[in-house]
């Protein structure tokens, strides 16, 4: 594998019981904006390899958030993968995980399986 990847850490939101339905639920916020007293499970995986996957800022006049995201290749041997109802920090960087991951295998390797994750994060 790759030398050199970087720590990042996987927060997973703990379960509680939704005030309206009595479900128990998995969620990083209550709809009207209040956070949850729970807090998230920390994991942090080490030789994770980032890459930039591009920013964008609006165009529209007054409009400072820029969009980024980044690609994240978690090798193998794999222990924590993140899904979509995660956050990873990045670089100090709380993002939100983009779709499901995605299984990889190294030719070279020996038959073990990496993931890549897309992450993004709105700042502004």
């Amino acid at each position: 594998m790759f030398a050199h990847g970087e720590t990042v850490t996987v927060q997973t939101a703990g379960t509680v019981t939704d005030p309206y339905s009595a479900d128990t639920v998995t969620a990083w916020e209550l709809g009207d904006g209040q956070e949850w007293t729970t807090e998230p499970t920390e994991v942090d995986v080490a030789n994770v390899l980032v890459g930039s996957g591009g920013s964008t800022e609006p165009s529209e006049a007054a409009r400072n958030a820029v969009d980024s995201d980044f690609d994240l290749i978690f090798q193998p041997p794999i222990t924590t993968v993140p899904t979509a109802q995660d956050r990873v920090v990045v670089r100090g960087l709380v993002c939100e995980v983009d779709g499901r991951p995605f299984a990889w295998r190294w030719a070279a390797s020996s038959g073990d399986a990496g993931a890549i994750v897309r992450v993004s994060i709105q700042e502004g």
